[in-house]
């Protein structure tokens, strides 16, 4: 196994041990075990149970960042790309995003320091939507429902079905106007 599919196999290890004991029952020992590797090996990687979960944090953020630009690359004929591009990538989180996300939320709960990156995260999210879109208004009540629908599926609150899903995307969208462009 090479050091990065070990690393986020640990990742996704730490993640799903979180979901199922609790943040307070959160191990580097636990972890180690089941992701199959030494602790030595786990401690190289992550030298403290708060960098294993900022580093998950951190990857999940990555990740979306890198998934939402190259959505938005595809969509070169627009305008407000990224704006679109973010709602889509929120609406099309996967289950196994999903239980990372809840594992990490839940383990920094616990330390409310390692979420200031997520916190700056949401700062420059909000900052391009409002930067791209017509009214600053409707571009930031698109990105807070397509943000609730992450935290609803999430925690399991409500989620909708695959339609009515589809259907609030669509909605969305349309309130996610971009600027006139600039000349």
């Amino acid at each position: 196994m090479n050091r990065n599919s070990k690393r986020t196999t640990i990742l996704q290890v730490a993640c799903r041990l979180v979901r199922k004991l609790g943040a307070s029952h959160l191990t580097l020992d636990a972890v180690a075990k089941e992701a199959g590797v030494s602790k030595g090996g786990l401690l190289y990687h992550f030298p403290t149970k708060e960098a294993l979960i900022q580093a998950a944090l951190d990857d999940f953020l990555d990740r979306f960042d890198s998934d939402t630009d190259e959505e938005a690359a595809r969509n070169t004929a627009l305008n407000n790309r990224w704006a679109q591009a973010y709602l889509i990538k929120t609406f099309e989180i996967s289950k196994e995003d999903l239980e990372m996300s809840f594992g990490i939320l839940a383990a920094a709960a616990n330390q409310p320091n390692l979420l200031e990156p997520m916190r700056q995260r949401y700062l420059l999210w909000q900052s391009r939507m409002t930067e791209e879109c017509k009214d600053p208004v409707e571009a930031t009540v698109a990105r807070l429902a397509a943000d609730g629908l992450f935290f609803c599926e999430l925690f399991g609150f409500a989620p909708l079905d695959d339609q009515l899903r589809s259907e609030v995307l669509a909605y969305l969208l349309t309130k996610v106007e971009s600027r006139e462009p600039q000349p």
